[in-house]
C-alpha cells in the first residue's frame, strides 16, 4: 500500500510538471509572436525624423530551481529483538520548473517632437492648415506655384509668381504674369514671351488675331483696330473722300457702337471695349457688357439678350 501511494504521488507530480511546460510553451510562443507583430509595424531606426529612448519591461521566464522534497522509507527498527519495521524521512532534491518575471531593457522607437506617426513612418505636424501647399517640416508649408504664406493661404501679386511667389514676373507692356507658370498673358496689341513686340501690321487686338479692315491705305490702331485713314480720307474703314482737308472727326466707334464725345463709345448689347471691338466674356452681357448673367449646369449666357442656352440634357430659365 505504501509503495502505491509513492508512486501515484509521482505521478500527480509528473502531470503537474507538464501541464506546467505546456503553459510555458504556450507563453513563450504568445510572446514570440507579439514581438514579431511588433517589429513588422516598427519605425525605420535609419529615418532622420525617429528617435529613440530606453524603457524597462517585464517577461514571463521558466527557471530551474533544485526543488526538496521527502522520501519516506520503511526499514528495520533498531531494536535488533523486534520484527517491527520504522519509517524513515530522508530529504532530497530533484530539479523542477517555475515560472518567474524577469525585468529588462530595451530600445524603443518614436517620432521625434514636432512629428507624429502615419503608416510606419514619421510625418511633420503642421499646427496651421497648409491650404494651398503640404508640410514638409514642423509647423513649415510648402507652397504650390502661385501661394504664398504661412499657410500658403494667400495669393501672389502681380509682380511675382511660384511657389511662396519667390520668382519675379518679366511681362512688359502691361502683361499679366500667370502666378503658377510666370507665363506672359499679353494685353490688345501686343505678343511674345514677355509682351514686348507689338502687333505686325495688319492686324490687332488680343494675340493680334484680328486683322484690319482699313482701306485706301489707312493703317490700325494695334490695341482697338480703329483706322487711322490717310489724308484726304474719312470713314470707319477710311472708305469715303472728303473734300476739304482736314477731314471734320468722325466717330471710331465700331459694330454699332455710337460716339458720345472725347473718343467714348457707347457699345451695343454684346460689345465692349474702347471702340466696341471686343466680344462678351463668359457671363456677361447686354450693353458694354455691364450685366452678369448666371446660368447653371455649363448652360452658355448669350451675350446680346442674356438668355442662357442650356446643355443637352438640361431646360430651364436658367
Amino acid at each position: 500500500m505504501t509503495l502505491a501511494r509513492h508512486t501515484r504521488a509521482e505521478v500527480e507530480i509528473g502531470q503537474v510538471e507538464m501541464r506546467t511546460m505546456q503553459s510555458l510553451q504556450t507563453c513563450t510562443v504568445l510572446l514570440v509572436l507579439s514581438v514579431l507583430i511588433g517589429l513588422s509595424w516598427s519605425l525605420n531606426p535609419r529615418d532622420p525624423n525617429v528617435c529613440s529612448l530606453w524603457e524597462s519591461f517585464t517577461t514571463s521566464v521558466k527557471e530551474s530551481y533544485a526543488h526538496p522534497y521527502d522520501q519516506v522509507t520503511e526499514e528495520p527498527c533498531s531494536e535488533p529483538r523486534t520484527s517491527y519495521r520504522c519509517t524513515r524521512h530522508r530529504i532530497t532534491y530533484k530539479t523542477a520548473y517555475r515560472q518567474a518575471v524577469k525585468m529588462d531593457y530595451r530600445r524603443r522607437y518614436q517620432c521625434c517632437p514636432g512629428y507624429y506617426e502615419s503608416r510606419d513612418k514619421c510625418v511633420p505636424r503642421c499646427t496651421k492648415e497648409c491650404v494651398h501647399g503640404r508640410c514638409v517640416a514642423p509647423d513649415r508649408c510648402q507652397c504650390e506655384g502661385g501661394w504664398r504664406g504661412d499657410d500658403c493661404s494667400s495669393a501672389c501679386d502681380d509682380q511675382h509668381w511660384g511657389p511662396g511667389c519667390g520668382q519675379l514676373c518679366k511681362c512688359e507692356n502691361g502683361g499679366l504674369c500667370n502666378p503658377v507658370t510666370g507665363t506672359c498673358q499679353c494685353p490688345p496689341g501686343y505678343i511674345g514671351r514677355r509682351c514686348e513686340d507689338p502687333c505686325p501690321p495688319g492686324t490687332f487686338g488680343k494675340g493680334c488675331l484680328q486683322k484690319c479692315q482699313c482701306g485706301t491705305g489707312g493703317s490700325c490702331n494695334k490695341v482697338t483696330g480703329e483706322c487711322l485713314c490717310r489724308e484726304k480720307f474719312t470713314g470707319t474703314f477710311c472708305e469715303k473722300s472728303c473734300p476739304r482737308s482736314p477731314c471734320p472727326l468722325r466717330c471710331p466707334c465700331q459694330n454699332g457702337g455710337i460716339c458720345q464725345g472725347k473718343g467714348i463709345c457707347a457699345c451695343p448689347p454684346g460689345w465692349t471695349g474702347e471702340v466696341c471691338t471686343e466680344r462678351c466674356a463668359e457671363g456677361r452681357f447686354g450693353p458694354n457688357c455691364a450685366h452678369e448673367c448666371v446660368c447653371h449646369n455649363r448652360g452658355h449666357c448669350n451675350p446680346e439678350t442674356g438668355h442662357c442656352q442650356c446643355a443637352e440634357g438640361f431646360t430651364g430659365n436658367r
